[in-house]
């Protein structure tokens, strides 16, 4: 039983210009037929394309151990995610909390600052010009 150049791809999991360069470079021996299609002999064919079974090579096979391990490091690293939340959360809270308070010293600041200035000129309107003229 021979494949033709299409089946031979699919069954070895190659393109179809793979196989053909292997039957052009000679690596592949592959007659052809009447209407000038390539024979290629299954055994011939995975002689140069060696079989792989797709389970091994796509899949990892996970063991109960590492499994386990797996389930361990999943909890530790939500415990930390979970302190990390927490301490952020603390920080964003103190933050907040001396924001207020330097907005609170600013303006107490700022009303000190407006009493003292009233307080100054008070004073000058109460002296008048005499009073002026009596301090030059």
């Amino acid at each position: 039983m021979t494949m033709s150049l299409n089946e031979a791809a699919k069954s070895c999991h190659k393109a179809k210009g793979t196989v053909l360069k292997a039957i052009k470079e000679g690596r592949l021996s592959a007659p052809k037929d009447a209407q000038g299609r390539y024979e290629i002999d299954p055994s011939e064919l995975h002689r140069v394309f060696p079989l792989t079974t797709l389970d091994q090579s796509e899949k990892p096979v996970l063991t109960p151990t590492s499994d386990h391990e797996n389930r361990i490091e999943i909890e530790r690293l939500r415990a930390e995610l979970k302190a990390a939340n927490t301490l952020s959360e603390n920080m964003a809270e103190t933050v907040a909390d001396l924001r207020e308070r330097l907005d609170r010293e600013g303006e107490e600041r700022r009303q000190l600052t407006a009493m003292l200035t009233d307080q100054r000129t008070g004073q000058g309107a109460k002296r008048g010009l005499f009073g002026f003229l009596r301090s030059v």
